[in-house]
């Protein structure tokens, strides 16, 4: 069992000025992971690095092996990137694409998952979306309609940053293998929270940038690749850090262009090692409390399980009563949808009349729904997160929908 207050009061001292509930735009590193990063700025500072080669090869392979164990995978399929969008780009910036090449996502997707595919217009790729039609969800059957012949990668997140509903990434997946369809996951929303097993989850490309569920900042992310990524993808950004032996000084100069057969080949230069030691450090804190019980931990606060709805429905017949054993539950699971932590982003700006009254009427309405969970809030706290309004009728409007959606399957 985790000590919550434990934890709370010795890494996050965030929490001494009161409920923490964005980390779904920023989590704030842990007090061992800014002692990581101060230590080697200091030590930069005072010292130099005398052993730079040897903390920039063994030392960030230590850091490689504990995000590995993190993502069940295999170290030598782990690399770095400084961004969601860079994991994303490994795909996109190095197949070989032809003129009429679609590729699938989903229109509620955030623009680090879109963006790299839209870029390349310019070579005839086509991006077809899943409409949402006010779902706030896709399953797999929704991916499967839009394939075709020419689809030729599938991006997703795993857990969506807007609704925070989960996608059924395993069916997606054994559907784009058979097919020989690449398939790409964020899973920044969902990486340290979840438990993500990458190898389970069949992707050729599964990345979640530091900031967010990381805990561990800005500028440095963990992606995992397939062995089809390895051997297939091409190395475009290149650096001399991409090669073998990129330490070796007495061949420096030999322009040895083989590549490594490890994912470090999509590492062209130094690594941000402040950021890097870091990381390790909230991943021994991750690993000391154990990513299985961090999970059942964050389910517990939503209540339910955080299922994708496509699985809710297969476990339970169409009955969510059966899946979730009484009502209350299914109440819980709704909820469980809703990305509260992302309800302070829209804060900050001037409001007119008209939008200070829906305010006001968003300020009660989410004060009573509060209150149904068991949850008291000051009227400070409730008029921060009113000011939220355009996120909070988006989750109103989902909770409704899933609640009369609930009401029509359960049984008289």
């Amino acid at each position: 069992m985790i000590d919550v207050e434990t934890i709370r009061r010795e890494e996050f001292p965030i929490t001494r000025r009161g409920i923490y509930l964005d980390n779904a735009t920023l989590g704030p590193p842990p007090a061992r992971h800014v002692r990581a990063v101060t230590a080697l700025l200091q030590r930069m500072s005072a010292e130099g690095l005398d052993d730079l080669f040897a903390i920039s090869d063994e030392g960030v392979d230590v850091v490689r092996a504990k995000a590995a164990a993190l993502l069940h995978a295999d170290p030598s399929h782990v690399f770095f990137v400084r961004s969601t969008s860079h994991g994303v780009a490994v795909v996109a910036e190095r197949l070989t694409w032809r003129e009429g090449d679609e590729v699938v996502l989903y229109e509620l997707d955030h623009p680090a998952g879109v963006f790299p595919w839209l870029n390349l217009a310019d070579r005839g790729v086509k991006v077809i979306f899943i409409k949402d039609r006010g779902r706030f969800g896709f399953d797999a059957d929704d991916v499967r309609e839009m394939l075709s012949p020419r689809t030729r990668a599938v991006c997703v997140s795993l857990v969506n940053f807007a609704h925070g509903t989960r996608a059924d990434v395993q069916e997606i997946a054994e559907m784009c293998r058979t097919r020989g369809i690449w398939f790409v996951v964020d899973a920044v929303q969902a990486l340290g929270a979840l438990t993500v097993d990458a190898s389970r989850l069949g992707a050729d490309v599964v990345v979640a940038h530091g900031y967010k569920f990381l805990l561990s900042g800005f500028g440095l992310g963990i992606a995992c690749c397939s062995d089809r990524a390895l051997a297939e993808l091409k190395v475009c950004r290149i650096g001399w850090n991409s090669v073998e032996n990129p330490f070796n000084v007495d061949r420096i100069l030999a322009f040895d262009m083989r590549f490594p057969p490890s994912a470090k080949r999509f590492e062209p230069s130094f690594q941000p090692l402040p950021q890097v030691f870091g990381l390790g450090a909230t991943l021994d804190l991750f690993h000391e409390v154990g990513t299985g019980a961090i999970e059942k931990h964050v389910l517990s606060l939503a209540g339910a399980d955080h299922l994708d709805r496509g699985a809710q429905r297969r476990r339970a017949g169409a009955n969510p009563a059966r899946l979730a054993g009484k009502q209350d539950d299914v109440r819980g699971a709704r909820v469980a949808r809703a990305p509260v932590a992302a309800l302070l982003q829209h804060r900050g700006r001037d409001r007119s009349p008209a939008e200070l009254s829906l305010m006001a009427e968003i300020e009660e309405e989410l004060g009573r729904r509060l209150e149904e969970l068991g949850l008291r809030t000051s009227p400070e706290e409730l008029r921060e997160l009113a000011s939220a309004y355009p996120a909070l009728v988006a989750w109103m409007r989902m909770t409704e929908e899933l609640a009369r959606e609930e009401e029509e399957e359960l049984p008289e």
